[in-house]
């Protein structure tokens, strides 16, 4: 079932639809590329006949860039040089004297 198919509803096929709470499902298990999928589920509500159902409104891959399905754009992290912390030895020791 696609995005569009997710926000129509099943009672009356209204695509007026809103999305009135959501919440976050974390897999156990990486896929084949070490990534996590996250699924956004929601609870949905027909603004014509007002039916409430549970369903995805969203899945997100996360590690080693970011990749929303759904979405035809895939976002990637951009890579950053990490932090360097340069302690120097001399001024410590001055300091707690």
């Amino acid at each position: 079932m696609g995005e569009k198919e997710a926000r129509k509803c099943p009672k009356c096929g209204s695509k007026d639809v809103e999305v009135v709470k959501t919440w976050n499902l974390t897999s156990p298990l990486p896929d084949k590329y070490g990534r996590l999928t996250v699924t956004v589920m929601g609870v949905m509500k027909c603004r014509n006949c007002g039916y409430s159902w549970k369903g995805v409104v969203s899945k997100l891959k996360i590690g080693g860039g970011v990749e929303v399905e759904g979405v035809r754009e895939v976002f990637k992290e951009e890579e950053r040089p990490p932090k360097e912390i340069v302690l120097d030895m001399d001024e410590i020791r001055r300091e707690s004297e």
